[in-house]
């Protein structure tokens, strides 16, 4: 039997959290395909796995309707902006759809009213 009291998920939050898992991945790739010397460490492997791990939980809490998901994935996508800013002066095009990806996320989590109905006060 199927629960039908459970509400669908508003497309705005699908959105974010779909898109959240693509940026995600667009670092991993990044830091994989790295000219640095450390990047087929296995440490580097180990945080590339850490940061899909990570992802997905942000992703599933966003789901679940968890509303410190939803504070700590925009909070991550704000940082991982930041952080792509350090690389300014000569930015790589993966670079710049990873920050479009985030500011996108961060705009899906904040703005539209279904999106902070979602999460209920408190959580």
């Amino acid at each position: 039997m199927i629960d039908q009291d459970r509400r669908r998920i508003p497309v705005p939050v699908a959105a974010a959290a779909i898109i959240f898992l693509l940026g995600s991945a667009l670092q991993v790739v990044q830091f994989k395909t790295s000219t640095a010397p450390t990047a087929t460490e296995p440490r580097t492997t180990i945080f590339a796995v850490g940061l899909i791990l990570l992802s997905l939980a942000f992703a599933y809490g966003l789901w679940r309707q968890v509303g410190r998901a939803r504070i700590l994935t925009a909070g991550f996508a704000a940082f991982n902006i930041a952080y792509a800013l350090v690389e300014l002066p000569d930015i790589a095009a993966l670079t710049v759809a990873r920050m479009v990806a985030f500011a996108a996320v961060v705009g899906l989590l904040l703005v539209p009213a279904s999106s902070r109905q979602w999460f209920p006060p408190g959580t």
